[in-house]
């Protein structure tokens, strides 16, 4: 392969993965040593300086991020493209309106494992972890209030489940 197919390739995989990527990761996805693949990053890099999108590298590895020049364009994006939460993981938030409530009292409410939906909901930053007395209680955030579309907050406010804080 030439260096142009490596460089894509990289491209490639950097943008379909879903979180970034150690060096080593790449290394083995293109059966190349760690020198050789920082090469193709560092050019890579290069080739993307007056693209839209550019190469960042924390401490969980490499990944694809929007250009900050752009960031007026994205940010307006993502306002506006707020993801659906599922059935599941509303009946969780349903039952965290009226207050917060360990794990076991949602599983029993709900009568399934909610693990899964409260990770969501603290992945999203709507639900937080409060530990009481040794016990572990989840509890719903301002962030989740402030993502909600203003007839849902009316909805609720109407309910008398949830007020506005001053």
């Amino acid at each position: 392969m030439k260096k142009e197919d490596y460089l894509a390739a990289i491209e490639s995989i950097l943008f379909v993965s879903q979180k970034p990527l150690k060096l080593e990761e790449i290394c083995r996805c293109l059966n190349m040593d760690s020198n050789t693949v920082q090469e193709l990053l560092n050019a890579l890099e290069e080739n993307l300086k007056d693209s839209g999108i550019n190469i960042a590298i924390n401490k969980k590895g490499f990944t694809i991020i929007p250009t900050e020049k752009y960031r007026r364009y994205f940010s307006k994006f993502l306002k506006k493209r707020k993801a659906a939460l599922s059935r599941e993981v509303l009946e969780v938030v349903a039952i965290l309106l009226k207050e917060r409530a360990p794990k076991e009292r949602i599983d029993r409410l709900r009568g399934v494992n909610n693990t899964r939906s409260l990770n969501i909901l603290i992945r999203k930053g709507y639900v937080k972890k409060e530990i009481i007395e040794g016990k572990i209680f989840y509890s719903l955030t301002d962030t989740l209030f402030k993502s909600l579309k203003p007839e849902t907050k009316s909805i609720l406010q109407d309910s008398g489940l949830f007020k506005e804080k001053e």
